[in-house]
C-alpha cells in the first residue's frame, strides 16, 4: 500500500527578487513531488517582480501582499495563511533541485519522530553553480550544534512537520538573523536532521545588507544567543562575545564569507572521492582575490591529510 502523500508548503517571502524570482517560482514547480502549494508573501516590492510571474496559472500558486514590513513578517505571514502538514522555505532568488521537496519528504516520513531535515547547497557566484556542500548530521550531531548555538545546515534548506512547530515564529526585530532565532527554537524542543545531499542553491550576492554592515549582523546574533540563552536558563554573559574590532582587510573578508563554505565544499567532494571537483573548487575560491592568503585556505584543505585538518579544527574549537 503506498504512503499518503502529504501536503507541503512552499512558504516564499518576496521584497524586489528583481528577474530572479520566475527561476526561483519554476524550481518549485518542477518538483518530482507535485501535492505542493507555494505561498509566495509580496513584501512591498517595487520592482515590479511579481509581474515577471504573473502569466504562471498553475492553482498551486497563491501570491499575498503586504506593505514593507521585512522578511521575519512575510515569513510569519506565510505561516499564518499556509495549510501544509510539512512546510520548506525558498528564497525568492534562490533554486531548489528537482527532487529537494521529495527527499525532504520522504525523511520526514521516515523519521516520523523529527522536526525538521535540513539538505545541503551550493551556492552561485556571479553566474556560475560552484562549491556544493552535501555532508549529512545524525540528530546527535544537530544537538550539539543548536547546544553551540550554531544552526546545522543553511538556513533556508529546512522543511519542518508543522504539527511540532505551528506555535514558533519569526521575530521581526531580528533582522538579517531571524531564520537562526527560528531554527535554534524548533532545536532545542525537538530533532532535527541533515540529509546527505545537495538540494539547493543560494545566490551570493556580495553587496547584500548582511555582508556590508557586519556589525549590525553580529548585534543581530549576539541578540539572538541573549533570546536562546534565557529560554534555555543560562546567563547570556557565559555566551555572548564582545564585538570585535575589525581592520579594513577583516571587514572585506567577512562582506564575503565564502571562503568557509568553500572549504566545507572541498573537504565533502574529498571524502566523496570527487579529486577533481574539489580542486576546481579551491582553483574558483582563490580566483575570487588571488592576492589574498586567505582565499588559498580552500587549496590547503585539499592539499592537507584529513587527520591534519582534523587536529586543526579540534584545536581551533577548544580554544573558541
Amino acid at each position: 500500500m503506498s504512503r499518503k502523500r502529504p501536503l507541503v508548503s512552499v512558504l516564499m517571502p518576496v521584497h524586489n527578487a528583481g528577474n530572479d524570482l520566475r527561476a526561483s517560482v519554476q524550481s518549485i514547480l518542477c518538483q518530482t513531488y507535485s501535492n505542493i502549494e507555494i505561498v509566495i508573501v509580496d513584501d512591498g516590492s517595487t520592482d515590479n517582480c511579481i509581474d515577471s510571474i504573473g502569466d504562471i496559472k498553475d492553482s498551486r500558486v497563491r501570491i499575498l501582499t503586504q506593505k514593507n514590513s521585512g522578511v521575519a513578517a512575510a515569513r510569519n505571514r506565510c505561516l499564518q495563511e499556509m495549510s501544509g502538514d510539512f512546510h520548506v522555505t525558498q528564497d525568492a532568488d534562490d533554486i531548489s533541485h528537482p527532487d529537494r521537496v521529495s527527499q525532504q519528504v520522504e525523511c520526514l516520513m521516515d523519521h516520523p519522530g523529527l522536526a525538521g531535515v535540513f539538505v545541503g547547497h551550493e551556492l552561485i557566484v556571479g553566474d556560475k553553480v560552484v562549491a556544493p556542500r552535501f555532508a549529512s548530521k545524525s540528530p546527535e550531531e544537530c544537538r550539539r550544534d543548536i547546544d553551540r548555538f550554531r544552526m546545522p545546515a543553511h538556513g533556508p534548506t529546512p522543511m519542518y512537520r508543522t504539527a511540532m512547530v505551528s506555535d514558533i515564529r519569526y521575530e521581526p526585530s531580528l533582522s538579517v538573523a531571524e531564520d537562526i532565532d527560528y531554527i535554534l527554537q524548533v532545536g532545542e524542543r525537538h530533532e532535527m536532521m541533515v540529509l546527505g545531499a545537495c538540494l539547493y542553491t543560494y545566490r551570493v550576492r556580495l553587496g547584500s545588507t548582511s555582508r556590508i554592515d557586519m556589525d549590525r549582523t553580529e548585534q543581530m546574533v549576539r541578540k539572538v544567543v541573549e533570546r536562546a540563552c534565557r529560554r534555555r536558563g543560562l546567563d547570556p554573559a557565559a555566551y555572548i562575545r564582545p564585538p570585535r574590532r575589525r581592520s579594513p582587510r577583516l571587514m572585506y573578508r567577512d562582506r564575503e564569507a565564502v571562503v568557509p563554505h568553500f572549504m566545507e565544499s572541498v573537504l565533502d567532494l574529498r571524502r566523496a572521492g570527487c579529486v577533481a571537483d574539489a580542486l576546481r573548487t579551491a582553483a574558483f575560491c582563490l580566483r575570487l582575490h588571488p592576492t589574498d592568503p586567505y582565499y588559498y585556505k580552500p587549496l590547503a584543505y585539499f592539499l592537507a591529510p584529513f587527520a591534519v585538518i582534523d587536529c586543526y579544527r579540534c584545536r581551533r574549537a577548544r580554544c573558541q
